[in-house]
């Protein structure tokens, strides 16, 4: 600093375009989310009445961040403390919640007369049949391909256990949220007050796991049903289906840079990656055009595809068997892109393969860094490919994953640029795909509400923000 303190002026530049072009708009949407602001002249201070209209009653909001927060940074700790935390978030945070939606009126979907009892008593009957089927199948799978050494093998059988319970529920007439939050208490109560558990070997992962879930039912059930924003809170029950699946879709461009950087010929190695590079220059409009012509209820592919390989013959005979309202007709085209109930099920699908270009470079250079002599010692020891990629290439490629996953995350929170192109600023059918993101842009923009809109964008960024520290705190790399 004494000697080389000129230097420093090079970094003026830049640190006054970040504090101009992102602090303070950051700063501004702070302070202007306390206020009735059109963006333009009006502006007046109205304290906390934005986050009341967007969280409902906010005090029980500050509870569960608060212990959603310990149980982050206590949980991994091996003391009393962190046992109070997981015990309070596990099951005295599904009581209350169970509790004041039984007290609030919203733990049935239906009131439950008498035919209305026959109906849901048949839904029942069929729920539970074919939940018996998928449990015999998890059953079958878990005896014949998971090792008996695995310690692990309980938890396997007792997510799926969860979920048929609670659509057992439902179909009997309980409301969604009311049915998770009492399979959850029971699975809470089960896993810390049944001695037996204690001799689990997994006990801890399985207790802190229960924790975060049941605090983040939590969540949806004050957003839901805390007299908040219902249109923000429907938006991140999307966003939380794209999540779940964006995830997997992570999965196709892992297998393929390791079949990339498996290829023994150099040059061969070489022009895959090229390959790969080239649909890079493709504008993102032109892309989002292309698969919007893709789902082209009349001319598009994906339709003469479920016609040609009779998948649609099957969705019609599904339709009819399960009652999903004619959304599969014999002889009717399905508008993917214009039905609310199946724009979600396009968006999901949207980019297959799911091979992700900048994700199986990111891949790559991480397999790149794998000395030759740990697949030498493989070979010697007589590890199979699927072997090495599960005991070599997975591992330590965990870094570009953990990347990968916590940019898709945020991107996924924030995006809302591709569906404002496609289906404009009301979120396409009956509002459907109305993001926090999208919600937000409209707010400020066409309803001239845009100090409501900086509250919508303060509720994202803690969102983002809690999401990044349970990330950085439980997404461990040991190589």
């Amino acid at each position: 600093m004494k000697h080389y303190w000129k230097l420093y002026f090079f970094l003026v530049p830049s640190v006054l375009l970040v504090a101009v072009f992102s602090y303070y708009p950051a700063v501004s949407a702070m302070y202007h989310s306390f206020f009735r602001w059109n963006g333009d002249d009006m502006n007046y201070y109205v304290g906390m009445q934005n986050f009341r209209s967007l969280l409902g009653i906010i005090f029980p909001w500050i509870l569960v961040f608060i212990a959603f927060y310990a149980v982050i940074l206590y949980a991994k700790e091996d003391s009393s403390r962190a046992t109070v935390v997981r015990v309070a978030a596990s099951v005295l945070s599904m009581i209350i919640t169970a509790g004041v939606l039984a007290f609030n009126g919203f733990a049935f979907e239906v009131k439950p007369t008498d035919k209305l009892l026959t109906i849901n008593l048949v839904n029942a009957s069929a729920v539970l049949g074919t939940g018996l089927i998928v449990w015999g199948s998890i059953l079958l799978f878990v005896q014949y391909f998971v090792s008996d050494e695995n310690d692990r093998k309980w938890i396997y059988l007792s997510v799926p256990a969860g979920f048929i319970a609670a659509s057992f529920m439902r179909a009997i007439g309980f409301s969604e949220i009311f049915s998770y939050s009492f399979i959850m208490l029971v699975a809470g109560i089960i896993i810390w007050f049944i001695p037996a558990m204690e001799n689990l070997k997994t006990i801890d992962g399985a207790r802190t796991f229960h924790a975060f879930t049941a605090l983040s039912i939590s969540f949806w059930a004050l957003g839901a049903y805390g007299g908040g924003d219902r249109i923000m809170w429907g938006g991140f029950s999307v966003l939380a289906i794209l999540i779940a699946f964006n995830i997997v879709k992570m999965v196709p461009s892992i297998i393929t840079a390791v079949v990339v950087h498996r290829i023994k010929n150099d040059t061969m190695n070489y022009w895959y990656r090229v390959l790969f590079v080239i649909p890079m220059i493709i504008p993102g409009m032109v892309y989002l055009l292309i698969w919007k012509f893709f789902f082209n209820p009349n001319e598009g592919i994906f339709n003469r595809v479920l016609i040609y390989t009779k998948v649609m013959d099957v969705l019609v005979y599904l339709d009819g068997i399960l009652g999903w309202g004619g959304l599969f007709k014999e002889g009717v085209m399905p508008v993917w892109l214009g039905n609310e109930h199946l724009v979600l099920p396009a968006l999901i699908l949207w980019g297959f393969p799911w091979v992700g270009v900048v994700g199986v470079l990111i891949y790559l250079a991480g397999l790149q860094g794998i000395d030759a002599s740990v697949y030498e010692a493989a070979d010697l020891d007589g590890a199979s490919p699927i072997q090495k990629f599960t005991h070599i290439e997975l591992p330590l490629i965990m870094t570009q994953v953990r990347i990968n996953l916590v940019l898709m995350v945020i991107g996924t929170l924030q995006a809302y640029a591709h569906i404002l192109i496609l289906f404009d600023i009301d979120g396409g059918p009956n509002g459907k795909l109305m993001i926090p993101g999208l919600y937000m842009f409209r707010e400020a923009f066409r309803s001239g509400n845009a100090g409501y809109a900086c509250a919508i964008g303060l509720v994202i960024f803690f969102l983002i923000l809690i999401l990044t520290e349970l990330n950085n705190r439980y997404i461990r790399v040991e190589k």
